[in-house]
């Protein structure tokens, strides 16, 4: 045995206690780790183990095996914090009195234990939501999925995803979405049980599960609560923001029983309800599972279409009817596809932009309709060519930098090219100037199409950088038989006069519908009456007639 000298020169916590725990000697060093103003002090206290089983199960192991090394304890400082030691220890008989003491030197490793418990919460949580990430929830999924084999508990998933997320986050800014997303993180928590589980996998997706779900009608309940909180307006740095869902269910009773299949069959039902309209929740059915193959395998063939070159542009007449000149001339994509021949966009485009494709495609078609304008410019046929935006693409922050690469690239005069912007993707009037602006600065020409669809009101209109408004084709077709949709067209014809805009009506399909907008003073027009879209090369040939 040391003496209470030799404990004072190391330079290493040491300390000499009992089995049962009574401190008999330590060093200064043993002092200043545990917080301690001398070793006196801590004398006086003795070590206070975290968790007094950790002293149990060290006697017991010390007496059994003699020697113990780089055994961690959480100790007890002086202000009540816990440091965590690593201690190698020896047992040391003293014949005399018959008893065993434990002698043992002592390391403190609170912070790698700290930085091993961030790391390890990092690994399993999102950092922006602090809620469990994907790798814990299917650990947890995967118990429950457990004691629903032993007791037959059903567990119900279920994925949601926020409407248009992608829209909002352009239009707010980073800073905004994320505490946004976390806003809606401490609302979903607060519409769950205890000891349902909640987690974030990516973007705007949130998946939970809740037990005892095997009852739709319980899932269904929840669902809905779910839907509810979401679209009660959420407030953000004084900003007032309302969100929809779309939910998609799974239930372990019915659909599957492993944690990976029953997250991704509600990833189908999900995207089942955005496809029924948004702010809805939809069960998962076998059925949905075969659309979903059919939807991988059609985003599958749109990328291989854009690396094969199948993608081709359609032009269609907006024609001034006064003169028979054609003014200017829509670009609308085509497919043409090696087995289904012609397909239009309908039936590929919001499935690709679903899967992020949107962007690509409309680079592709910006630059070739830049690329057509270009070279009918040079063989001297001069016609203004409009390209049409998606509400998503609209509201990307590359928008403008992709017009202007489109526009570089060819060598076409800024103003030879036009936008066309749907009214309904101009909610945020604000947001939506700052682009249109935006996009007026790389010099080209801006028209709102389908106006009349929502958005903006006129009022807002007036602010806006626009030089042409695009009647939407429901008021055209309505407008002869309609008295509410005649005023809608006429008063929408008076206003672009009043603003010095051009006004297009679109969807012209009869004789009577160009003679009845003629008669109020619309001379542009466009529609099947007029031209339907045709190949450059065919269109060309018209285009050469007039010039």
């Amino acid at each position: 045995m040391r003496s209470s000298e030799e404990f004072a020169i190391e330079m290493v916590a040491v300390f000499r206690q009992t089995t049962e725990g009574h401190l008999l000697d330590c060093n200064e060093e043993c002092a200043r780790l545990l917080g301690y103003s001398s070793r006196e002090e801590l004398m006086g206290v003795g070590l206070e183990y975290q968790n007094a089983s950790d002293l149990a199960s060290v006697s017991s192991a010390i007496r059994e095996l003699g020697v113990l090394s780089n055994v961690e304890i959480a100790l007890r400082r002086k202000d009540g914090s816990i440091a965590w030691v690593l201690q190698n220890l020896r047992m040391v008989e003293v014949e005399s009195a018959s008893k065993v003491w434990i002698e043992g030197a002592m390391f403190d490793v609170t912070e790698q234990r700290v930085a091993a418990q961030r790391f390890e919460y990092q690994a399993y949580h999102d950092t922006l939501t602090l809620l469990p990430n994907r790798m814990l929830f299917v650990d947890r999924l995967n118990v429950a999925l457990a004691a629903t084999k032993r007791r037959g508990r059903p567990v119900a998933v279920f994925l949601l995803d926020i409407d248009r997320f992608d829209i909002l986050n352009n239009a707010l800014g980073r800073g905004v979405a994320d505490r946004l997303l976390r806003a809606i993180a401490d609302r979903l928590n607060g519409t769950l049980r205890e000891e349902d589980s909640l987690a974030r996998f990516n973007g705007d997706e949130f998946v939970f599960f809740i037990h005892d779900g095997g009852s739709g009608t319980e899932s269904a309940i929840v669902a809905q609560r779910t839907l509810d909180a979401i679209a009660t307006p959420f407030n953000v740095g004084g900003r007032t923001i309302e969100l929809t869902g779309s939910i998609g269910i799974a239930l372990s009773k019915h659909d599957a029983n492993e944690a990976d299949a029953l997250i991704r069959y509600s990833s189908t039902a999900m995207f089942r309800a955005k496809e029924y309209g948004r702010n809805l929740y939809q069960f998962y059915d076998d059925e949905m599972n075969a659309r979903t193959l059919e939807r991988l395998a059609l985003v599958s063939s749109v990328r291989r279409a854009l690396d094969r070159g199948e993608f081709e542009m359609h032009y269609q007449p907006e024609v001034d009817v006064q003169t028979g000149r054609i003014a200017c001339v829509e670009a609308f994509l085509r497919w043409r596809h090696p087995d289904l021949g012609l397909v239009g966009p309908s039936e590929f485009f919001s499935v690709a932009e679903e899967a992020g494709l949107g962007g690509r495609i409309t680079d592709w078609v910006v630059g070739s309709a830049c690329e057509q304008a270009k070279q009918w410019s040079d063989e001297g046929i001069q016609s203004r060519v409009a390209v049409n935006l998606s509400s998503r693409e609209f509201n990307t922050q590359s928008l403008a930098r992709t017009i202007e690469r489109g526009i570089r690239v060819s060598g076409l005069e800024p103003r030879s090219l036009e936008l066309e912007i749907a009214h309904g993707s101009l909610a945020d009037c604000k947001r939506s100037s700052e682009i249109l602006q935006a996009l007026k600065e790389v010099g080209v020409l801006l028209a709102i199409d389908d106006f009349g669809s929502g958005g903006c009101s006129f009022g807002d209109l007036k602010q806006m950088p626009v030089d042409t408004i695009k009647i939407a084709p429901m008021f055209v077709h309505n407008m002869i038989r309609r008295a509410d949709d005649a005023a809608i067209v006429q008063a929408m014809i008076t206003m672009a006069k009043g603003f010095d805009m051009r006004v297009v009506a679109e969807g012209v399909e009869t004789k009577e519908q160009l003679s009845y907008l003629l008669n109020r003073r619309c001379t542009e027009m466009q529609g099947f009456f007029l031209g339907k879209p045709l190949p450059a090369s065919s269109l060309a040939e018209i285009l050469r007639m007039q010039h």
